[in-house]
């Protein structure tokens, strides 16, 4: 079966299959869908854009006009109509939002060894909820905030020049400010609430 135009439906699965948001048996459904349709290969395309766009990192590309704020809306949409007996990946009661641990999908970053989950994503505000996981001795290149980051570790260690955190410190970066590289040393698992980029200013040190 394929679409002359998407209907809310199908658009909202393309967006959750993006995300890595559907459970195994609904994803391998919307593989075969979308293999044999044109409309829905070319929305899964853009909403992976942006997925791909949405870890704590410098973006490279900008996505298509609009493609943002359908995906964030279509997934919030779909999340309201889940219900305790259907697929419930994302969902919860109306109104509400709860991701399991083993539940959404990790992703990389542009950075070896750091990867990120989307939690959720504010596009009212602009701002992302993600978990952010690095490896023993990952690293993060010193960077510039083009808006607010809130930033609490979960696990392991953080250091940026003479600041140390660990499990339990929580930093909050204003806009403007600059962070220097970001190291750990046994690895690290940190909650964000932040944009979607940062700007890099210089590269790893080495």
């Amino acid at each position: 079966m394929s679409h002359i135009t998407l209907d809310e439906e199908a658009q909202a699965r393309a967006a959750l299959y993006a995300l890595g948001a559907l459970d195994p048996d609904e994803a391998r459904e919307f593989e075969e869908h979308a293999a044999g349709c044109e409309e829905c290969a070319k929305e899964l395309r853009c909403f992976e854009s942006v997925a791909a766009a949405l870890a704590v990192a410098p973006g490279e590309a900008e996505p298509p006009a609009n493609v943002r704020t359908r995906l964030l809306t279509l997934v919030s949409e779909e999340d309201g109509r889940k219900t305790a007996d259907g697929p419930n990946l994302l969902g919860g009661a109306a109104g509400y939002l709860v991701v399991r641990k083993d539940e959404g999908k990790w992703r990389p970053t542009g950075d070896a060894g750091v990867s990120y989950k989307l939690l959720y994503a504010d596009a009212e505000r602009g701002t992302y909820t993600t978990l952010l996981r690095m490896e023993p001795g990952a690293r993060i290149p010193a960077h510039r905030h083009v808006g607010v980051e809130q930033c609490l570790v979960l696990e392991g260690d953080l250091r940026s020049g003479d600041q140390k955190m660990s499990a339990g410190d929580f930093n909050c970066s204003l806009a403007g400010s600059v962070h220097g590289e970001i190291v750990t040393d046994t690895g690290a698992l940190l909650l964000f609430v932040s944009p979607d980029h940062y700007e890099v200013i210089e590269p790893h040190a080495h």
